[in-house]
């Protein structure tokens, strides 16, 4: 790897990003939101208006008691956001209320996978660059000056099956041994005879980084291998498992409640989100949204505005319901490196 580039931690507190510049170790989001804040969506639209007004400041009170507020800037530009489709649908579901609130606003939400994501923020053709992956893992050192993570939620991932396999659990020494292509037929692993179809994500995927780190540990398939399919999405990854026989992917848990496939336990865990948060269920990453601490003046307000949103208690159930983790639920911590500690 490259020499490590000069970085520079935003000062605590500071919403100037928000997020932090990247540098190499742990990043924990600034806006650290615990389980009691994610209740409720009441009044959610109506306060993104209030999140947006970047402008607007309180001015002293002026003699006799009586105080004057400055009307606050409304936003107005177009910014762009590419990457992880692990989240993409959550994305979405902000950008709407986001664009609702202020009319003059436009969000521009594409897919791509999280090495698209983080190479197109690094090279400033977006604004912002979705990931499930740190930087570091995607990207080369000159690449990651003045890129600025902000993690605003974590997502679990696990296997799913088409829903005709008669498998429920199955041990990671085993899904290891499907995805290097060295188990081939589900007797090998409890169940009735018959070919497994490995269906892959492609090469630039964050969930695939995610689930190889935690499930292959640095061991890769030899060129002999061949899955039946490598696509592009994670909703593409439902619409194959659940199409063809004896299929074997992985997904996020948002995309585990669909017809025509099921999720697996692995090593006797069930993939839910309290396995995630108490480290029992290993599969898991955050989810990044990368911006540039240097970005135009033009969209910087917008950008901040918008991953502000995402981060607030009117966005918060939303995130819940939509099938994520808050950051504060958790119990353990990743770095880029992929050790796992109890959190402090």
């Amino acid at each position: 790897r490259a020499a490590e580039p000069r970085i520079r931690l935003e000062p605590a507190g500071s919403l100037r990003g928000p997020g932090h510049i990247h540098g190499k170790g742990l990043f924990m989001s600034k806006l650290d939101l615990t389980r009691r804040q994610f209740v409720g969506i009441a009044g959610g639209v109506a306060a993104v208006a209030g999140l947006a007004a970047c402008g607007g400041t309180q001015e002293p009170a002026a003699e006799g008691g009586e105080g004057t507020e400055e009307p606050a800037a409304e936003l107005a530009g177009s910014i762009s956001c590419s990457g992880a489709t692990s989240f993409q649908p959550l994305v979405e579901k902000a950008a709407d209320a986001f664009m609702e609130a202020n009319g003059d606003v436009s969000i521009a939400i594409s897919a791509g996978g999280s090495g698209q994501g983080l190479s197109q923020v690094a090279e400033g053709s977006v604004q912002i660059g979705r990931s499930d992956v740190f930087a570091e893992e995607k990207l080369e050192a000159d690449q990651l000056e003045n890129l600025v993570d902000n993690q605003v939620c974590i997502v679990g991932m696990g296997p799913i099956v088409n829903a005709n396999v008669d498998v429920d659990d199955i041990t990671t020494d085993q899904l290891k041994g499907i995805f290097l292509g060295q188990i081939t037929d589900w007797s090998e692993v409890g169940g009735t005879a018959g070919a497994i179809q490995v269906i892959q994500r492609e090469a630039g995927s964050g969930t695939r980084a995610t689930f190889e780190n935690a499930v292959l540990a640095g061991e890769t398939a030899p060129d002999s291998f061949r899955p039946v399919a490598e696509v592009d999405s994670s909703g593409t990854v439902v619409e194959q498992v659940a199409a063809t026989e004896g299929s074997i992917s992985y997904v996020a848990f948002n995309y585990m409640e669909n017809d025509g496939i099921k999720a697996l336990s692995v090593d006797g865990i069930d993939p839910t989100q309290e396995n995630v948060e108490n480290g029992d269920f290993l599969i898991w990453a955050y989810e990044h949204m990368y911006t540039r601490s240097d970005e135009d003046e033009a969209t910087a307000p917008v950008t901040k505005a918008f991953i502000e949103f995402m981060l607030s208690e009117d966005f918060a159930a939303t995130v819940v319901e939509e099938g994520f983790i808050p950051m504060g639920d958790m119990k353990v911590q990743k770095d880029a490196e992929g050790n796992v500690t109890p959190v402090a």
